[in-house]
C-alpha cells in the first residue's frame, strides 16, 4: 500500500455474493416500513445500490441500519417535506427539514441539472439534510443528462486535522466531479479530503487489516495504525487536502447558512448535513461534437502512456469503479460477510427472506 492511496480490499474467501434485485426490494422495504414514502424510498436504495456498484461499499447498502437507527431516533424525518427557500434561475436554497440526505441529495441534483438545461449552469444548495452517501452518485446523475456536474457536502465534526496540527480543523468532506464520456468510462473524480475516507477505514478493520502509517492520529495526537484507536485523519496531501476540505466546509457550512466543522460539536446525525451541489450544460459553451472529441482523443492518448508496472493499465479517474459497476451489473454484488450478515438480520424486521 503507498502512503497516498491504497485499493480497497477484496478477499472472495470473506466475501458473499448478493443479487441486486432483492437487495433492492429489501432496502425499500425498509424505508418504507420507517415511514418513507415508496417513490423516495427507491430513491434512496437507488443511491445506496450506486455505491455498491461502485464498490463503495461503506456508503452502500452497509450504511442501511445507520440511517434507520437515525430515523428511529428522530434524528432523521422519512416524510421530510424539503423546502425551496430562494430560488433565481440558475440558483436554489433548499431546506431538507431533516430528510434523509439521498432523497434531499437526489432533488437538489435534479434541479440544478434543470437550472442548467435552462441557463447554462445550475447551482443548488441544501441545508439542514443529512448524511447522502457516496458524493459520485450525484455526480454521475449529471453524467447521465450529458453535463458535466460537482457536488460537495459538510459532514459532521472536524475530524481532519489542519496541515501543521494534531488537531481537527475540518469534516472529511467528500468532493465529486463528473464529466460525460461519449463512450466508455465518464471522467469521474471522487475524494474524501483526508487521505481516506472513515468508512474505507471500517472496511479495512472488516478484512482484518490495519490502517495503513501516516493517514491516522489517536486521542494523543500520536500516529497510529489502530483502526480502534483512530481520533483524526491527516489530510490529502497535507495543505491541498487541507485546503480543498476548507473550501468544502465554506460551500457547504458558511454559504449555507450552517455552521463550518470546526464549530459542529454534536454527533453528524445531531448536526446534520450540507450539501452544495453545480452543474454545466457543455452544449451552451461549445459543440458538443467538439468537446467529446477533445475528450476522446485526451483519454485514448493517456490510455497508451506508458504504465509503471507493466501488468497494470494507465487508467483516467472512476474508470476503475466504472468498470467495477459493468461486471456487478452483470454478477451481482460481492460484499463482505458481515455486510451480508448484517443485511440478513436487517430482513429479519421486515420479514423478508433474502437468497444469500
Amino acid at each position: 500500500m503507498s502512503s497516498d492511496h491504497f485499493a480497497l480490499p477484496q478477499d472472495r474467501s470473506q466475501e458473499v455474493l448478493i443479487p441486486l434485485e432483492p437487495l433492492k426490494e429489501l432496502l425499500v422495504k425498509l424505508f418504507v416500513r420507517m415511514g418513507m414514502f415508496q417513490v423516495e424510498a427507491e430513491i434512496a436504495a437507488d443511491r445506496l445500490i450506486e455505491a455498491d456498484l461502485r464498490g463503495i461499499h461503506s456508503h452502500g447498502s452497509r450504511a442501511a441500519e445507520r440511517y434507520l437507527d437515525a430515523m428511529d431516533m428522530g434524528d432523521i424525518d422519512p416524510r421530510a417535506q424539503i423546502l425551496t427557500i430562494t430560488e433565481t434561475p440558475a440558483i436554489a436554497v433548499l431546506d431538507g427539514s431533516k430528510a434523509m440526505g439521498h432523497v434531499a441529495a437526489t432533488r437538489a441534483m435534479e434541479l440544478a441539472i434543470k437550472k442548467a438545461s435552462e441557463v447554462g449552469t445550475g447551482t443548488v444548495t441544501v441545508r439542514n439534510s443529512h448524511h447522502f452517501g457516496a458524493a459520485a452518485v450525484y455526480a454521475l446523475m449529471a453524467v447521465e443528462a450529458g453535463m458535466i456536474g460537482y457536488c460537495t457536502t459538510n459532514t459532521g465534526r472536524a475530524t481532519v486535522a489542519a496541515h501543521g496540527s494534531t488537531q481537527g480543523a475540518t469534516a472529511n468532506n467528500a468532493i465529486a466531479w463528473g464529466v460525460p464520456a461519449r463512450e466508455g468510462a465518464p471522467f469521474v473524480l471522487d475524494m474524501a479530503c483526508a487521505k481516506a475516507s472513515w468508512g474505507k477505514l471500517d472496511t479495512l478493520a472488516m478484512y482484518g487489516l490495519p490502517v495503513p502509517s501516516g493517514y491516522a492520529l489517536d486521542s494523543e495526537g500520536h500516529e497510529t495504525t489502530d483502526s480502534s484507536a483512530v481520533k483524526t485523519l491527516l489530510p490529502a496531501a497535507g495543505p491541498r487536502g487541507y485546503g480543498l476540505a476548507m473550501i468544502s466546509s465554506i460551500l457547504t457550512g458558511a454559504l449555507t447558512g450552517g455552521k463550518l466543522p470546526i464549530h459542529k460539536t454534536r454527533a453528524p446525525e445531531l448536526e446534520g448535513s450540507e450539501h452544495f451541489f453545480y452543474v454545466i450544460d457543455i452544449k451552451q459553451f461549445v459543440a458538443e461534437d467538439k468537446f467529446h472529441e477533445a475528450m476522446s482523443s485526451a483519454t485514448e492518448a493517456i490510455h497508451q502512456l506508458n504504465p509503471v508496472n507493466e501488468n497494470e493499465r494507465v487508467l483516467i479517474p472512476g474508470e476503475q469503479e466504472w468498470e467495477q459497476t459493468q461486471q456487478s451489473l452483470q454478477e451481482g454484488l460481492y460484499v463482505h460477510r458481515d455486510h451480508a450478515g448484517l443485511l440478513k438480520e436487517l430482513a429479519e424486521r421486515v420479514k423478508f427472506d433474502v437468497p444469500w
